[in-house]
């Protein structure tokens, strides 16, 4: 439910797994906590997650969308204000006001003595012509649920990641043929993914090329690859899945807060960002772990440091 005040203790910004963890927290402490999410309901990726989750500690879920219901289950009594569908759009740091739109209402702000940046990241595009245009039409958004849409075509994976490599083994008992597409000499996957790719009969490893468009006319066709000597090729193609990494949505903090050079928000062991009571949990301040046994974990340790702050 919205919250009708327009202070709080605590302002949280992104309501996937470390947002709500931090949510959870804030009501356990006796803080007065808003949660702000943009989508219309909350999860963040973990609602594009459709493989089973067996590596959070204590609980296994089919998929993302199984956690996310006994995530919702266990905040449904905590009290604290949700604010879904509603987008922080600029942000105040030294009056701590969090400036607010979305749901058909006018602008509105909300003040805070503490601010938490839970806003993840998102998956990185190629920036190619076609790529918006054929958004689900022969572009995936994902092996393990769109593997049908797989079956039987030509499938171009561009990415030499873990995720890549995951994808090529799943579709591999799909498509006919599968190009795993990468712009370095070795993919980065790790090399137990890399050797099940390379023992399946339909995979095949481009290295040293990149995609420079999608091309079709009502669905996906065919891409042009340019390899390392700047020679192009057009090579036929019923589907594409784009895993090239991911980028934080730290867009509110650019100037005002400290990044590192990827744009993630730069925190001490508390999740402390470089303003005073800002804060920043979850993947957005985590390049090397984004995990969600992390999410949880840093919303935790930031709102006790909040708290201790706070109550001192």
């Amino acid at each position: 439910m919205d919250n009708p005040k327009n202070s709080v203790d605590v302002a949280i910004i992104g309501g996937g797994p470390a947002g709500i963890s931090a949510a959870l927290w804030c009501d356990e402490l006796g803080l007065d906590a808003a949660l702000i999410e943009e989508q219309t309901e909350l999860g963040g990726q973990l609602r594009s997650i459709y493989n089973p989750i067996e590596n959070y500690l204590g609980v296994t879920a089919a998929d993302g969308r199984e956690m996310l219901s006994r995530f919702e289950k266990s905040v449904a009594s905590r009290n604290f204000a949700r604010r879904i569908g509603i987008k922080a759009t600029w942000i105040d740091f030294s009056a701590m006001r969090v400036v607010l739109a979305g749901d058909g209402t006018r602008e509105t702000s909300l003040e805070c003595r503490a601010i938490v940046f839970a806003t993840g990241v998102r998956r990185r595009r190629l920036g190619i012509p076609g790529e918006n245009q054929f958004l689900g039409k022969g572009i995936l958004e994902s092996g393990s649920r769109d593997k049908h849409l797989a079956s039987g075509r030509d499938v171009l994976i561009v990415g030499g990641g873990d995720a890549a490599f995951e994808n090529a083994s799943i579709l591999s008992e799909f498509a006919r043929s599968i190009s795993v597409v990468y712009r370095r000499p070795e993919p980065t996957a790790r090399a137990e993914f890399v050797d099940k790719a390379r023992r399946l009969s339909n995979v095949t490893l481009v290295p040293s090329t990149r995609v420079t468009e999608i091309r079709g006319d009502v669905v996906v066709t065919a891409v042009e690859l340019e390899d390392g000597s700047g020679n192009r090729r057009n090579q036929p193609a019923g589907a594409v899945l784009i895993r090239v990494g991911v980028e934080p949505n730290s867009e509110l903090a650019a100037g005002a807060l400290e990044l590192d050079d990827a744009g993630y928000l730069k925190v001490d062991h508390t999740g402390k960002t470089s303003a005073a009571m800002v804060y920043a949990i979850g993947d957005v301040a985590n390049r090397s772990s984004p995990t969600l046994s992390t999410a949880a974990g840093t919303g935790a340790t930031a709102v006790k440091s909040i708290f201790q702050l706070l109550v001192r």
